[in-house]
């Protein structure tokens, strides 16, 4: 799974909006090996 993530601020007194950071996280499935494993499906 893969998900994408912005942060934004605004300005008090306005309503424009500027980015700060953005992120992509990307979750993986390990075994008890600490290797990858196919993700259950359903």
């Amino acid at each position: 799974m893969r998900f994408q993530v912005e942060a934004r601020r605004r300005s008090h007194d306005g309503d424009e909006q500027i980015k700060v950071t953005r992120a992509v996280f990307t979750f993986v499935a390990i075994n008890s090996g600490s290797r990858l494993r196919p993700l259950p499906s359903g």
